[in-house]
């Protein structure tokens, strides 16, 4: 470049330079000029009014002004600014007003500012759509008025800290913003704005991000275009703005911008752009608040969708929120809703929002295009890209692909919407998802439709069911529509209320649907369906009639199943129309087979379901094959079923048959009368061994309460069985089951008790949890019986039992002794014979329960009682049983004596009980092996405990024979059985003791040292004491002894033993008494004498009867062969006894022999004792006996009797001879003579007869006792008697010859008459005429015949003469 241009550019930069620079100090100095001439415009008001008035073009006043310079240039403040006049005239207010010095210099700028603060602006929408602004200065004037116009000419308008109120009626929109700023520019019609609003002001935490805003608008025209946006935006903030048809905009975070055209004063187009986060919407309608509770508006209850529907709805989630966002309490700093409203809490939250739309009007209505429109994000986005939509007169919708997943998620949330559509949407989320969609149609003419379903679904909401997954093609125009289903795609059908289970089917078929009515008609004329997770699969044909009513539709429909699993039924109970009680059973009862030939149809309003009443149709019918059915939980499954079932209205039908536990079930029904408050009845009955029964019922409930029971049985034999089963199909019922066991010649066996029985014929009924066979005819041990079972609460009689049992049956008591406790075993050998006996067996629950738990440690807590055990019963009177216990348990066969024994199961467990009768009541224990046995005499229960161990007895008693049960108490008499004294103290009204009886005598037995038997005696005929050693001589010494012969039938008798005589027991005494001549008495074979300790026994005053003995001593020892009775002597004033002899073997082969020698000095008296006086006065003399008989001495009898009596007695009389004279002898017919003797020597024997000497023998043998020398001779006469008597046959064969004696008559006569002087002649009278008298009247009489009834002849002279005296007794 040449030099002189470069300098001159040089220069030309220099003097732009200083140029510039001089324009700014004269800028500056006349701008610090003007600063300074400023504060004189205050003291001129009137001309900067002036001034104002001139740029305004009218009239402009205030009240003051004040100056301060700016930046920008002078500020005038100016008080109570107005501006026109007249009418026109309007009040601005305060207001600040800036000159700018730039204006010109920069584009855009004014010249001057009005600058207004805390102007309250409102924006409001009319019906019409059109949009105004209040509040400006100058709006109170006329409508006619245009505020902006004079706001005009003042430059631009500046509203600083103002407040703005959106009011939209229409759009349900009434908010306040709490602050904005706002520039407003008039230019003529050209109004150009720009708005900056912040939705709350100074509250903490709340969205406080500002919304710009702009506006170019052109008030004559209406036209205009407008923005508003934020690239930071936080929607909540502005949630009571954002609301439209219903919904609002609560939640977002991000970019959104929005470009409106205005045409006409209308929106005529919009363009959105956003990508907004969390993204949430809630629908609010209002609901009545209550006026007294004062409480917060009541909102609705809101949708739940959780992250699954989020993402079946490309990210639209449904979720509770709080009121925290929409409903905070508002301060004037914050944008609120102006009037509470009850907004519901239905919310739709979208993770992430995306859109490029544009929304325009045309011609004749509207069109929406989303060239990008992404709802959700990741695998989640739905995308709903290329979407349009045209509306109006025409409409149309075109789309690639529609997930309207989200768009009903939203219009469900709008106000717009049918309630029940709105509903609908919100509980059962339809989705779908649709591709070439394809829609035109004109408004009021015809429509066509087209699209690929690709999966719609909803939920099931209420008692409706729900799907998903359903795909097909479909076509519809303004009358029907019709879909093409995709077979290849699986659909689920989900209802809960109904099925309860989610099928996963496929779909072959078209399905149509058109309009019928108000309503639409929905049918197929063939639908296959398959399931794909279950084996079922059905043809369908028919439709269903929606009729648009509110009701519910009409169905028509016919299927054909194909051959199905039972099981599968599981899946399409009705269960809203089912009680749950059916369901359960259907349920459980259903476990296999197939069901085949199924055919249903349904038909009718299905308001009138289940068509009960002849108001529809509904039969399906089908073929069970090889069903397994549990009809009831707890008994075993019936399988290979075989029925025909057949369903009709609201219940169902089966006929077939069976099996039940291998048990063949030859005809078996079933049935419902009615799904909902119904009965399922089950019915079947089969003939089967008892052995199979019993397998069943092992398998049943009963065996949970009867298991010991059942185990044990064992049964077998024919039987018909019954079975009726009842289940009310209402809740908190119970099942009831009954049933009938007919038993035909069948067995029955019980190991435990040692029992079978046979030929058991009779019926059982049983039910739920027990059975019932009362009097089941049986055989046992070859004896006919009834036996009864009773097991459970419905069927024992007494509630408390869980089983009962008896049975009434002939048998020996020693056979259910043996099957019985050990501790009645020592029984065994005193009973004999049959009686019907009455078996019981009671289990009470809490044992039956404590049954359960054998084996396990279950220990009784302190203060709770153990369980009542189980009880084993036995009742009889025993008629028919011998009981060879002492007395008083000495019972015959023919009387009858009420027994009771009872023990608790199992055996040896617990106390037994024994009652016989009134008479005696025993308790026994055995615990480890030892017995223990409390007796009470006179009681029929023990309450008292037994002891440990032994024998404890108390009580009372009529009759108690002591020794025996000694003996029993030390161990049975050579029973080798028996239980361990410990103590014996009775008292007893007759103590039976060595064949005699003591009154009211108390008896102490107990044990002594050295295993020694103590016994004391205490009463008024029996004092003493007795010691019996376990080895040794027993030895006794007793104050007295006052024996007496037991009460009995001997008068009536004139052969009746007399008890007690020579030592006879009181049982021998009445055998002998019985049959006084038998060959053989009684034998007791039980004793061995051999085993008899010696005895050693010592009596201070012994009394036999009436006749007192003094003291006596017995003496005996055991030998080899038996026992040797050494000494039995008493010892008297005038009497003495002394008796020896042996007691030989036992059983059949006992024998005893005595030697007896009575020796006294007044036989009158000793008789007289012995209980015959009267009889003989006086006396002495002696009597020998020497006799044996078979037996023990308690065995003695006069039929057996072998051996001699020698009777020497002297100086005695015979007192008035009666007919019982005759027993002074026993053997001896004189008794029979009285009669002729008193008519014959009437002189001699009227008053007694003196004898001086009775003497003879008697021999014993072959049950005859014979005499050939018996001679009674006296004063008056001498008698001879010989002959013998039949001890077996009671019969008399006997020669009788008396001869009495003149002189000793005469004596006699004197004596009568006159005393001793009279005597002594007539002695001397009988000295001169003895001879001739004494043979002059001699008389002999034969006595023969019955004892009864004896004959007695008198015999002549040749007859006595011819009569031979007859031989000695055989032997």
């Amino acid at each position: 470049m040449p030099t002189p241009l470069r300098r001159r550019l040089r220069m030309a930069r220099r003097g732009a330079f200083y140029g510039a620079a001089i324009v700014l100090v004269l800028v500056a100095l006349l701008l610090a000029a003007a600063s300074q001439v400023l504060p004189l415009a205050e003291s001129h008001p009137e001309q900067v009014a002036q001034w104002l008035s001139k740029r305004a073009g009218r009239p402009v006043a205030f009240d003051k002004v004040e100056t301060q310079w700016t930046r920008r240039g002078p500020l005038l403040r100016l008080d109570g600014l107005r501006v026109g006049e007249g009418a026109q005239a309007f009040t601005i207010g305060d207001a600040e007003m800036l000159v700018s010095i730039y204006a010109g210099l920069l584009p855009g700028q004014s010249f001057s500012e009005l600058r207004l603060k805390g102007l309250d602006l409102t924006l409001e929408r009319a019906d019409d759509g059109r949009w105004k602004v209040r509040g400006l200065p100058g709006q109170t004037q006329t409508d006619n008025s245009d505020p902006l116009s004079a706001l005009e000419g003042l430059g631009e308008l500046q509203v600083i800290d103002g407040k703005l109120a959106v009011i939209a009626p229409s759009l349900g929109i009434d908010a306040r913003i709490p602050k904005i700023d706002l520039r407003l520019r008039v230019d003529g019609s050209r109004l150009r704005a720009g708005v900056r609003a912040w939705p709350t002001v100074g509250v903490a935490g709340a969205p406080s991000t500002p919304l710009d805003a702009v506006l170019d608008f052109d008030r004559r025209r209406g036209d205009g275009r407008a923005y508003a946006g934020a690239t930071r935006a936080d929607l909540a903030g502005w949630a009571p703005l954002l609301k439209i048809v219903g919904i609002r905009v609560e939640s977002g975070q991000g970019r959104a911008e929005a470009w409106a055209d205005l045409r006409g004063h209308r929106v005529a187009a919009v363009t959105v752009s956003a990508a907004l986060d969390r993204v949430g919407l809630r629908g609010e309608r209002p609901l009545p608040v209550p006026v007294s509770s004062g409480a917060a508006p009541v909102t609705a209850a809101p949708a739940n969708a959780t992250s699954a529907t989020a993402a079946a709805t490309a990210g639209a989630t449904s979720n509770l929120t709080s009121n925290a966002s929409a409903g905070t309490p508002a301060t004037p700093a914050s944008v609120e809703t102006a009037t509470p409203v009850a907004t519901g809490p239905d919310r739709v939250e979208f993770e992430h929002v995306e859109t490029l739309a544009h929304w325009r009007l045309t011609d004749n209505g509207w069109r929406f295009d989303a060239p990008r429109l992404r709802i959700g994000s990741g695998a989640n986005v739905q995308t709903l890209d290329g979407l349009a939509v045209a509306g109006g007169e025409r409409y149309a919708l075109r789309a690639d692909r529609i997930d309207a997943g989200p768009l009903i998620a939203v219009a469900a949330l709008s106000d717009a919407v049918p309630e029940r559509l709105r509903h609908w949407f919100e509980t059962a989320k339809p989705r779908v998802s649709l591709s070439a969609i394809a829609l035109n149609g004109r408004r009021g003419g015809p429509m066509f439709a087209s699209a690929r379903i690709e999966a719609l679904g909803f939920d099931a909401v209420g008692t409706s069911p729900g799907l998903q997954g359903l795909a097909g093609t479909i076509e519809a125009d303004a009358d029907g529509f019709a879909i093409q289903l995709d077979e290849t795609s699986p659909m689920r059908f989900d209802w809960p209320t109904g099925f309860g289970v989610v099928h996963t089917v496929k779909l072959q078929g078209r399905v149509g649907g058109w309009r019928e009515g108000n309503g639409w008609r929905v049918g197929t004329t063939s639908l296959r369906l398959r399931g794909i997770d279950t084996d079922f699969g059905l043809v369908a044909r028919g439709g269903i009639w929606f009729q648009n009513d509110g009701t519910r539709p009409w169905i028509d429909i016919a299927t054909d199943i194909d051959d199905t699993p039972i099981p599968v039924a599981k899946g399409f109970w009705i269960r809203n129309r089912m009680s749950p009680n059916l369901i359960h059973w259907l349920d459980t009862a259903l476990a296999g087979g197939k069901l085949r030939n199924a055919h249903a149809v349904v038909s009718g309003d299905l308001d009138d379901w289940p068509f009960n009443r002849n108001n529809g149709l509904f039969e399906a019918s089908a073929q069970l094959d090889g069903a397994v059915v549990k009809f009831q939980p707890e008994w075993p499954a019936v399988d290979s079923l075989n029925a025909d079932v057949r369903f009709v209205a609201d219940g169902f039908s089966v006929e077939g048959v069976g099996k039940i536990a291998g048990v063949g079930i030859r005809r078996i029904g079933a049935g419902i009368d009615h799904y909902k408050d119904g009965t399922l009845s089950v019915a079947a009955d089969t003939s089967a061994d008892a052995a199979q029964l019993q397998a069943l019922l092992k398998q049943s409930p009963l065996y949970k309460d009867q298991a010991d029971t059942l185990d044990n049985l064992r049964a077998s034999g024919a039987a018909k069985v019954a079975f009726d089963m009842k289940l009310p199909l209402i809740h908190g019922s119970t099942t009831q089951i009954t049933g009938t066991v007919d038993l035909d010649n069948a067995k029955l066996a019980d190991p435990r008790w040692k029992i079978a029985f046979e030929q058991v014929r009779g019926r059982a009924e049983y039910g739920r949890g027990g059975f019932r066979a009362e009097d089941l005819a049986v055989m046992h041990d070859g004896a006919p019986g009834k036996l009864s079972l009773r097991a459970g609460e419905n069927f024992v009689r007494d509630r408390g039992n869980a089983f009962e049992a008896g049975l009434d049956a002939m048998s020996g008591a020693d056979e259910l002794i043996a099957r019985g406790p050990d501790e009645l075993a020592w029984l065994k050998s005193y009973l004999d014979g049959r009686s019907l006996w009455t078996v019981g067996i009671s289990i009470p629950k809490a044992a039956h329960a404590a049954a359960g738990s054998v084996g396990k440690a279950a220990a009784i807590k302190p203060g709770v009682s153990a369980p009542v055990p189980a009880l084993l019963q036995l009742r009889s009177n025993l008629v028919g049983t011998t009981l060879t216990l002492p007395p008083p348990l000495n019972k015959v066969a023919g009387a009858a004596l009420a027994t009771t024994i009872e023990t608790p199961l199992p055996l040896g467990s617990g106390d037994v009980r024994v009652a016989l009768g009134n008479t005696l009541a025993l308790r026994a224990r055995t615990t480890n092996g030892k017995t223990g046995v409390r007796v009470v005499l006179g009681a029929n229960r023990v309450d008292d405990l037994p002891p440990a161990s032994g024998l404890v007895a108390t009580g009372r008693a009529d009759t108690l024979e002591a020794i025996d049960w000694i003996a029993i108490a030390r161990g049975g008499s050579g029973s080798g059985e028996g239980v361990a004294l410990q103590r014996i103290d009775v008292t007893a009204q007759k103590l039976q003791l060595l064949g005699g009886v003591f009154p009211n005598t108390r008896v102490i037995v107990a044990p002594a040292p050295q295993g020694a038997t103590a016994v004391r005696t205490e009463g008024a005929a029996l004092e003493g004491a007795l010691l019996i050693p376990s080895d040794g001589a027993i030895a006794g010494r007793f104050a007295r002894v006052h024996w007496r012969a037991p009460a009995g039938p001997a008068a009536a008798n004139p052969t009746t033993i007399t008890p007690g005589s020579n030592g006879v027991h009181a049982s021998t005494a009445a055998a002998a008494n019985t049959v006084q001549a038998a060959t053989k008495p009684a034998l007791d074979d039980s004793i061995d004498p051999a085993k008899i300790p010696a005895l050693t026994l010592d009596i201070a005053d012994l009394h036999i009867g009436d006749a007192a003995l003094g003291n006596a001593s017995l003496r005996t020892r055991p030998t080899p062969a038996g026992m040797r009775i050494d000494q039995f002597t008493t010892r008297a004033d005038k009497q003495s006894i002394d008796v020896s002899g042996d007691w030989t073997g036992r059983g059949t082969g006992a024998r005893t022999h005595l030697s007896a020698a009575l020796d006294s000095g007044d036989v009158g008296a000793l008789l007289g004792g012995f209980g015959i006086g009267g009889q003989v006065g006086g006396g002495k003399g002696k009597l020998k006996l020497d006799a044996g008989w078979p037996g023990s001495p308690a065995g003695f009898a006069l039929g057996t009797l072998e051996g001699s009596l020698v009777v020497d007695l002297r100086d005695g009389r015979l007192i008035e001879i009666n007919p019982g004279a005759g027993r002074v002898l026993g053997l001896l017919s004189v008794a029979q003579l009285p009669r002729r003797l008193t008519l014959d020597f009437r002189d001699l024997f009227a008053k007694g007869f003196a004898f001086d000497r009775v003497a003879g023998t008697v021999r014993f043998g072959n049950g005859s006792a014979r005499s050939d020398n018996l001679v009674i001779d006296g004063p008056a006469a001498a008698i001879a008697i010989r002959g013998a008597a039949d001890l077996r046959a009671q019969s008399y064969d006997q020669t009788i010859e008396v001869r009495p004696k003149a002189a000793n008559v005469l004596t006699a006569v004197g004596a009568l008459a006159a005393g001793p002087v009279g005597a002594a002649i007539g002695a001397a009278a009988n000295a001169v005429l003895q001879k001739p008298l004494g043979s002059l009247a001699s008389k002999t009489y034969r006595v023969t015949g019955p004892w009864k009834e004896p004959k007695v002849e008198v015999l002549s002279r040749q007859e006595t003469r011819a009569a031979k005296p007859p031989g000695p007794p055989a032997g």
